[in-house]
């Protein structure tokens, strides 16, 4: 009997595990709230949790959230964006549902403590407002007033060449706010730049692949001035010092197609950061290999060829790889061939834009080495280059903030910050 009663409770628990696992894969993939994967008609909010992730290398999507509980529909946006907009900043665009994403932070939430805004924004977001393409015009006609004074400074750069120490110094002064890389400007210059690689190479894309709303460039700029003005209205509405003058830090991948932002933003200024080429790529490296075991071991396979075939180029290198391409430029597929196409690729687009626009790129121009040699004098003098009124000797409480804000790690506790030890890989 005990013979057979031990194979009777093995296939008991066996039964019983396997119906467990099925009832949680179940619940996993039928039962979790999910987002919808077509276009939407009608404005919506819902209660979100972030999702938890160690680190955030793809587009800021509403995928970063899990829904909770029933969408809300809004039925008049504009009204709702005037009464509640201040609580509510741009996050990023879902193309499937052809809308426009933004969130709520939790009550009392600091959203330039964080140096990165989109990662402020993905940690803290408690809520999110999703607004079709269709109804963006009539929110942005709702507040135009609001906004009406706001002078947008878009902020281009390399990498690695202190801009996040610039916007956290613009950030102390009583004169102008900085937002550092709000993912949105990548989200919608990245699809930009692949419908322009639509129209030279259609072979190379399927049409359905292109969102409608970026096959004209007329379409394309109109949502680009929309969104950025509801990020407008959302920082100076809440912005306890009312200042105007708003810095958007960008990352280096939307210079591709600044030339949409010159035509969205015509009255903007602009600044260029940037840093010598053997730096920059010195900085990345030691960025990816922090002990120095690493560092030497990762300069040593390169000089030997052994990183000459990359299987995976991140878009963020791709974009500026693909965009150097030509007869006489070929790719090897090396690490080092990807890295210095990303600074490459930014130098020569900025060199493109100050010939074709010289009165808008750049309206200041920043190198590295006189940041960080000079750190007040230099935003003095960028200052005064884009025509904005700062004179802190006067005030010694924004002094102290500026000078403490130059002495801080600009990137603490983010995986960019040279003093951070953890290892990715």
């Amino acid at each position: 009997m005990e013979f057979l009663t031990v194979p009777a409770t093995a296939a008991t628990l066996i039964s019983a595990l396997a119906a467990g696992a099925s009832y949680l894969v179940y619940r996993r993939f039928n039962h979790q709230p999910s987002w919808p994967k077509v276009k939407q008609y009608c404005p919506y909010t819902r209660k979100v949790s972030p999702k938890k992730k160690k680190n955030q290398f793809a587009l800021y999507s509403v995928e970063d959230f899990s829904p909770i509980g029933e969408a809300v529909a809004v039925r008049d946006v504009p009204a709702f964006f005037t009464r509640r907009g201040n609580e509510f900043s741009a996050y990023g665009v879902d193309w499937e549902q052809e809308a426009v994403v933004l969130i709520k932070p939790t009550d009392g939430t600091d959203m330039k403590k964080h140096p990165f805004f989109r990662e402020a924004q993905r940690l803290n977001a408690t809520e999110v407002l999703v607004i079709p393409f269709e109804h963006l015009q009539a929110v942005v006609d709702a507040i135009s007033d609001r906004i009406a004074h706001v002078q947008e400074v878009f902020v281009y750069m390399t990498a690695r060449c202190g801009s996040t120490l610039l916007t956290r110094a613009v950030e102390a002064t009583s004169v102008a706010q900085a937002c550092s890389e709000p993912d949105v400007f990548d989200n919608i210059c990245l699809e930009i730049i692949r419908s322009r690689r639509h129209s030279e190479k259609p072979s190379s894309y399927h049409t359905a692949q292109i969102p409608a709303i970026l096959m004209s460039d007329a379409t394309s700029v109109a949502l680009l001035r929309n969104v950025v003005s509801m990020l407008n209205y959302n920082l100076v509405t809440s912005d306890r010092r009312h200042r105007s003058i708003i810095f958007y830090k960008i990352l280096s991948r939307p210079i591709l197609a600044a030339d949409a932002m010159h035509r969205a933003f015509p009255t903007a200024k602009t600044v260029f950061l940037y840093r010598n080429g053997l730096e920059f790529y010195e900085s990345w490296t030691r960025l990816w290999c922090r002990y120095p075991v690493v560092y030497k071991t990762a300069r040593f396979a390169v000089r030997l060829g052994l990183l000459g075939w990359v299987p995976a180029v991140p878009q963020d290198f791709k974009m500026f790889v693909d965009y150097l391409k030509s007869p006489t430029v070929s790719y090897h597929g090396s690490y080092y061939h990807s890295v210095v196409a990303r600074w490459l690729g930014a130098i020569k687009r900025a060199v493109e834009l100050q010939q074709k626009y010289p009165g808008y790129f750049f309206h200041a121009t920043v190198y590295y080495t006189a940041l960080a040699r000079d750190k007040q004098a230099t935003l003095g003098l960028i200052m005064k280059k884009l025509g904005i009124e700062w004179d802190p000797e006067s005030h010694e409480e924004e002094r102290d903030r500026v000078k403490r804000a130059f002495l801080e790690d600009s990137q603490s506790g983010t995986l960019f910050s040279n003093r951070c030890r953890n290892i990715l890989f």
